[in-house]
């Protein structure tokens, strides 16, 4: 019988290697400031080393502080999503903040409320589908909250950045390694406040060959639509052209039309690498969506925002290709 396990839960036990683990949080504020939260745990297949970490990405002015704790300072519940690393905490409904170093300053409280997490079933458990039963995949996926209220604040570097008001979303990647290319949009701060979207594609190895597997998750009215590689989402048209991306996808009677393009000011987060977490995924959070959402009656919903998560990687025309050449996923 499989187990149906929680995505948030810790997936690093026994010691694997390589393996790396890291849940990401975006705050903002109700006048839209915006951080990047990623607690996780790195263990290098090439080498002993292995670290815990908190990596902070400040959205507005495009800095990155990335702090190593021991590993013997992590502790995350292989059950559901608690984590302890030093004196900080993390869950889906808490975050508590409290490091002090040479280059990094940062205190504080925020709880979440009303989360909305993708769903968790037996044959669909959580955003994978039935790829998270497959052992062998590179890199897991999961979409912990599309869009939840906020509460409290933090102290970061001698500003306040306070979240009554605010919106915020969860996610989290675990596995060997990172994909060779992806790209990935995301915001829940569009001018409709029942409107959040989750967007990814990536190269998916697979067995001697790979594909380009997708994940599209809208969240409006409390109804999810999912584009997805597994319920076979067929890709219409695709393409990028310098800075943005134009993806229109059919699922069954619905259509669905995004526009992705980068923002201003990046980031360069750390990611898993052979060896160590090294700056490698320039993201930006003051990124642009566009998206609509329609069927054969006509216009269910169009929106935009200019307040959006966008990490665009690697050799995206390679990827492109790939994901126009393969209209339905892998049987």
């Amino acid at each position: 019988m499989m187990f149906l396990r929680d995505p948030g839960a810790y997936h690093g036990g026994k010691n694997k290697r390589p393996f790396f683990e890291g849940w990401y949080h975006k705050l903002v504020t109700d006048d839209g400031q915006s951080l990047a939260i990623i607690p996780g745990i790195y263990r290098s297949g090439f080498n002993n080393n292995q670290t815990a970490f908190i990596m902070i990405f400040d959205g507005d002015k495009g800095d990155v502080f990335y702090e190593r704790f021991e590993v013997q300072q992590f502790s995350c519940s292989t059950s559901s999503y608690s984590l302890h690393i030093g004196s900080n905490y993390f869950s889906s409904q808490k975050i508590i903040l409290d490091i002090e170093s040479e280059t990094l300053t940062i205190k504080g409280q925020v709880t979440a409320d009303n989360l909305k997490p993708w769903p968790v079933t037996l044959f669909e458990p959580g955003c994978m589908g039935w790829y998270a039963y497959v052992p062998t995949m590179e890199c897991f996926h999961g979409i912990l909250s599309m869009d939840h209220s906020l509460d409290g604040e933090i102290e970061f570097n001698g500003s306040n950045y306070d979240f009554v008001g605010g919106r915020g979303y969860i996610e989290k990647d675990w596995g060997r390694n990172f994909p060779e290319n992806w790209i990935w949009a995301q915001s829940n701060n569009f001018s409709n406040n029942n409107l959040s979207i989750t967007a990814s594609l990536a190269t998916i190895p697979w067995k001697n060959t790979s594909f380009a597997g997708f994940i599209v998750g809208l969240y409006y009215k409390s109804n999810l639509y999912r584009f997805t590689t597994y319920r076979n989402t067929v890709t219409k048209e695709i393409r990028y052209d310098s800075n943005k991306f134009y993806w229109q996808l059919k699922q069954k009677d619905l259509m669905l039309d995004l526009t992705i393009e980068k923002g201003h000011k990046a980031g360069l987060l750390y990611a898993p690498d052979k060896i160590d977490m090294v700056p490698r995924v320039h993201e930006y959070l003051d990124g642009n969506i566009y998206l609509k959402l329609y069927d054969h009656k006509g216009t269910i919903l169009e929106d935009q925002t200019s307040s959006a998560a966008i990490e665009i990687i690697g050799d995206v025309s390679k990827l492109i290709n790939m994901a126009g050449g393969l209209k339905s996923g892998l049987k």
